[in-house]
């Protein structure tokens, strides 16, 4: 396992980090695929191709939490075939009508889902996919005890997740969501379950990782707010 922040490894070159190569030789910026989060998830998302692959051609890739469908449109666009689900269908147009711009609507299925993994009945997945998803997972052992259920023997994970905040940052959000009810404008009359008591990861919520999981990396962003967490499932 290694941990280091992105200071410590990026190339300075800020075209080359933002950009990577298809299989068909296609050049697609990672900024506009990560779409919000800033450098710092633009740099761990670079990271996290590295270790599962650039060239998914074969794979079965399972993104929870598919927002708006760049990510699993960045997916099958290095060759993979996505099972996209989220707990509400409210930005299913938007990631329908993304998946025809990018040409690839064939390879991703957007699909709504319960909140537990156990309940995705598409087969067995080479990789499992989350982006600022799993701090509204209170039971995050149970969960991913779930999601092993959903990958193959060889099946990795890589989790792009928010780090802790200072505590004013997290009363401000809470008062935020107070506020709105409990909804956010980016999926509207969604009501953002626990975002009032967001859980960050800590030590113990990575120790619970690492307990379910093989984790290989635990990085973190050149943003405190932001780490990559990648390994296989148990066995491999």
């Amino acid at each position: 396992m290694t941990t280091k922040s992105a200071a410590s490894d990026q190339s300075g070159d800020a075209v080359a980090t933002d950009t990577i190569v298809s299989p068909e030789g296609r050049s697609l910026p990672l900024s506009y695929f990560a779409q919000w989060g800033g450098p710092s998830v633009v740099y761990l998302l670079k990271r996290a191709l590295e270790f599962i692959g650039t060239d998914l051609r074969g794979a079965r890739v399972l993104e929870i939490g598919y927002g708006h469908g760049q990510m699993s449109c960045l997916f099958a666009l290095l060759g993979a075939d996505v099972v996209a689900v989220d707990t509400h269908q409210v930005a299913r147009d938007d990631a329908l009508a993304e998946a025809k711009r990018w040409g690839v609507s064939e390879r991703i299925q957007f699909t709504r889902y319960s909140g537990d993994p156990r309940d995705v009945k598409h087969g067995e997945f080479d990789i499992a996919f989350t982006k600022s998803v799993l701090l509204l997972v209170s039971d995050l052992q149970s969960f991913l005890t779930s999601l092993t259920t959903t990958l193959k023997a060889t099946g990795q994970i890589a989790f792009i997740e928010n780090g802790f905040h200072n505590p004013l940052d997290v009363l401000a959000r809470r008062i935020m969501h107070w506020l709105k009810h409990n909804q956010d404008d980016y999926y509207p009359g969604v009501t953002m379950y626990n975002w009032r008591v967001p859980v960050y990861l800590s030590r113990s919520r990575i120790d619970a990782m690492r307990k379910v999981f093989e984790v290989r990396h635990v990085m973190r962003g050149e943003s405190p707010h932001w780490y990559l967490i990648h390994g296989f499932k148990r066995g491999h």
